[in-house]
């Protein structure tokens, strides 16, 4: 899996936002440079990333989405929605048509149920409307899609709610994957981490949900101490059973509560900043 950040503009202001101001120092936004990027990847899973990629020349961005396509390599399109709401019928056919034929998918954020909520965590207004028709959209179309839920101090009481709406108005939603927040770039980590013995019972609610709706659930960046009957659904649990390396390793570190604990070979330890701001899994 390779990660390719087209530039640092986005048209949101979440709060929750892991991306580091100065990432792209120095790095050209165009074309040629990004292709050359992703020609040097490993094959396999590349993740497109801003900012906001939809802010790139459209087409720009299919050119990239059909070189991936030629080369093998599978894409996960990280996007808030928002611009997907705003493309005419003949673009939107276009951009589902390339990602499907690169066996790709829209990894969409989706952190809130309701509009006012949705405001609060994006500081963007219309945002939670424009994201809800670009989903619905965008599976009318067969396009295969994954939610991803930011789980934080602004929403985690907010999670069984955050499933039930995605299970009611997204039929054939592919996965929705809660990630507890990542204490880096802009997020204001000592103000929204919450601890996970406080979030994780709401987590728990929301996953149950999921199970009884048949909508395929998953967690990152929780131990899965934290989630009982749930905890094969923690995504390092799986990364770690077959030796995948990546991030999750550098991320993430063992403290002293982690020995002897049943998952210890299947769990890199909660986050470093998590610890930072915590002082331990408590």
């Amino acid at each position: 899996m390779s990660l390719i950040h087209l530039f640092g503009r986005c048209n949101q202001k979440c709060v929750f936002c892991s991306y580091p101001f100065d990432a792209l120092s120095g790095k050209s936004p165009y074309l040629k440079s990004w292709l050359k990027e992703i020609s040097e990847m490993k094959p396999g899973l590349v993740q497109i990333s801003g900012g906001e990629p939809l802010l790139a020349d459209f087409a720009d961005l299919i050119k990239i989405l059909a070189f991936c396509a030629r080369s093998g390599r599978r894409i996960e399109l990280q996007t808030n929605g928002v611009l997907l709401s705003k493309l005419d019928q003949v673009r939107l056919k276009l951009l589902v048509k390339a990602l499907n034929s690169a066996k790709g998918y829209f990894n969409i954020n989706f952190s809130a149920p309701r509009a006012a909520l949705d405001r609060k965590i994006t500081r963007t207004s219309g945002a939670f409307a424009a994201r809800t028709k670009a989903v619905k959209n965008l599976l009318e179309l067969g396009a295969k899609i994954r939610l991803t839920c930011v789980i934080f101090s602004l929403n985690y009481k907010e999670a069984e709610e955050i499933a039930a709406f995605a299970v009611k108005n997204f039929k054939g939603l592919s996965w929705l994957q809660f990630s507890f927040i990542k204490g880096i770039g802009r997020a204001e980590a000592s103000r929204f981490i919450p601890k996970y013995s406080s979030a994780a019972p709401y987590l728990m609610k929301a996953l149950d949900l999921c199970v009884r709706k048949g909508l395929k659930c998953e967690v990152d960046h929780i131990p899965p101490c934290f989630l009982g009957r749930h905890h094969a659904r923690n995504v390092d649990v799986k990364k770690m059973r077959f030796g995948i390396p990546g991030p999750h390793l550098a991320e993430k570190e063992k403290v002293p509560e982690c020995e002897g604990c049943g998952f210890f070979k299947l769990c890199p330890g909660p986050r470093k900043d998590y610890i930072a701001v915590h002082g331990g899994l408590k």
